[in-house]
């Protein structure tokens, strides 16, 4: 197999998922013991400046909404979150992190900023091109395909 055959991509992309502890319930990625959509879900409640909708932050983890309705739900009965009809929207639900959620996932950020900040020493002067490839690889990735 030679740099340039298509499966040489995917099994990079196989091992870099692996090897982040994406798959492994025991090694959580980034030192939480919250599920990847659970850390996700909770930075991106963080990081966004107001509520969210529960179609908001599918979109935003690309991940079904029914299952992202499951999750905060499970967000919601934890007490990280509070969820709340949309001011303008009957059918949508608004998400607000509680008090104690915002701690969590400043617990998460910091956790995960130490996480990363340890791979990037270990990268050295190589991060800003992995950093850059990686880049490349997400908008391929999100790139629509070509109809059949």
């Amino acid at each position: 197999m030679t740099d340039t055959d298509p499966r040489h991509l995917r099994d990079a992309v196989r091992h870099l998922v692996v090897a982040h502890g994406a798959l492994e319930e025991a090694r959580r990625p980034c030192g939480t013991p919250l599920s990847i959509p659970h850390a996700y879900a909770l930075l991106e409640l963080l990081q966004h400046d107001g509520p969210m909708t529960v179609s908001e932050l599918a979109e935003r983890l690309a991940i079904d909404r029914t299952n992202v309705s499951r999750l905060c739900a499970r967000m919601e009965t934890s007490g990280e979150v509070t969820r709340e009809p949309h001011p303008h929207d009957g059918r949508a639900v608004s998400l607000h992190l509680t008090s104690h959620g915002r701690k969590l996932a400043r617990s998460v950020d910091t956790s995960s900023a130490r996480h990363f900040e340890a791979l990037a020493q270990r990268l050295g002067p190589s991060l800003g091109h992995v950093v850059e490839a990686l880049q490349a690889l997400i908008r391929a990735m999100n790139t629509p395909k070509d109809p059949p």
